[in-house]
């Protein structure tokens, strides 16, 4: 396309808008086939800017933010894969599909792009690219520890770095069992969240912000898990206790922490000690006019727990008379639980320091990490769909989308 073809075309819209705009009966009709007429024109300029179409067979149809366009396999910008579309829509699908289902982010696209989309098509980009970010992962010097190394850049004297990590299910494809029977199942989705004392933001009646996190994700087992978050949390090892590392208690998590990180400060979430205090309540005080001591107890216990009294709560607990099989499990298990974790269930401590002693942030982090996303109505994941998907989240959250389209673009040059 020359400048002039291109004013001709121009010219060409311009009379078409002098017409709608004389006969829409409402400035929303006008400003709709205002729209319509633009990402036609775009489509046109778009195509023709790209040189002259041969006319043999030497020349395929791309879908791109303005609908199809044709161009010359010859053309250095020509991608040769089973997508069939340039690469800025390829960015503005993956997008689209990493925050809302595919059918849906089709219909979005096509609501306000005015260009047709196809759900599948956008399953097969997310399983794609989710999965080259997946084997990004495995090199342990990629782009997540480079994303860390600038994170810690901007840390104040003597502040504080939090790290939590949790798991969440999330329902999986059915699988066959003996008889044949199709059942469904759930796997568990690990999260990693790294954020910076001067990023928590307290608004008093109002829910808590964090302005900025990391985040690391893993569909699968633990070990896998830990081996992606390690090259990221190592950046802030140097912090010693000023690494604050907040989680449940699980066996996994505290052998793990021992392993790599025996100098951070250690705690068990609060709402994990005290949540046992409650279940533990109600096999000594059973019947429901008994909810008036059993809420004194409780209450006695966790003002003990936040006095750095653990000592005195276990000990209560080992000396009660529990009758019963079922009645002496809950017991033994409160007490377990507790000797096991009485070293990271300093309370007072935290809190004269100032720290965060709940996991509250990881726990609000699967909600709009992965629950947001993932968890809708008759959604079933297979594990390299999930974690495709976690991964294209967990890159836009961590504001480092430009990985995304460093790989379309590196799809692009292998092409040319």
């Amino acid at each position: 396309m020359t400048k002039e073809e291109f004013l001709e075309l121009a010219a060409e819209k311009w009379d078409e808008i002098e017409k709608k705009k004389s006969s829409s009966d409402s400035f929303y009709d006008y400003e709709k086939g205002f729209d319509e007429l633009w990402v036609e024109f775009g489509r046109r300029s778009l195509e023709g800017s790209l040189g002259e179409l041969s006319k043999d067979r030497r020349k395929k149809k791309n879908l791109s933010r303005f609908g199809h366009i044709y161009m010359n396999n010859s053309n250095d910008w020509s991608l040769t894969d089973e997508f069939k579309m340039t690469p800025y829509m390829r960015d503005l699908m993956l997008h689209s599909g990493q925050d809302d289902n595919y059918a849906d982010s089709a219909l979005n696209i096509e609501k306000y792009l005015r260009v047709k989309a196809d759900d599948s098509q956008i399953h097969r980009l997310c399983v794609r690219y989710g999965g080259e970010l997946e084997a990004e992962m495995e090199d342990m010097e990629g782009e997540v520890v480079k994303a860390s190394e600038v994170f810690v850049e901007d840390l104040k004297p003597q502040e504080v770095v939090y790290g939590m990590l949790d798991g969440s299910m999330l329902p999986t494809r059915p699988v066959k069992v003996e008889g044949g029977e199709d059942i469904g199942s759930w796997k568990e989705m690990k999260l990693g969240r790294i954020f910076k004392e001067q990023d928590h933001l307290e608004l008093g009646d109002k829910p808590n912000i964090i302005r900025k996190s990391l985040y690391v994700s893993h569909f699968g087992k633990h070990d896998k898990f830990t081996d992606k978050l390690e090259p990221v949390m190592d950046i802030f090892e140097p912090l010693g206790n000023r690494l604050v590392l907040i989680n449940d208690g699980a066996t996994w998590i505290e052998n793990w922490i021992q392993s790599n990180y025996p100098k951070a400060t250690n705690i068990l979430d609060f709402f994990h000690a005290s949540e046992y205090l409650h279940d533990f309540s109600k096999i000594i005080y059973p019947k429901k006019g008994e909810d008036t001591k059993k809420k004194a107890w409780i209450d006695q216990q966790i003002k003990r727990l936040l006095n750095d009294e653990i000592e005195q709560v276990i000990v209560e607990i080992e000396q009660m008379d529990i009758k019963g099989k079922k009645r002496i499990e809950v017991w033994q298990k409160i007490i377990t639980y507790y000797r096991n974790n009485q070293h990271r269930m300093l309370y007072k401590t935290y809190r004269d320091r100032g720290l965060l002693i709940g996991s509250g942030p990881i726990e609000s982090a699967h909600r709009f990490v992965f629950q947001k996303r993932m968890k809708q109505s008759g959604q079933k994941w297979t594990k390299q769909g999930g974690q495709a998907v976690a991964n294209l989240r967990v890159v836009y959250l961590n504001n480092q989308w430009e990985r995304v389209i460093k790989l379309i673009n590196k799809a692009q040059k292998k092409a040319a």
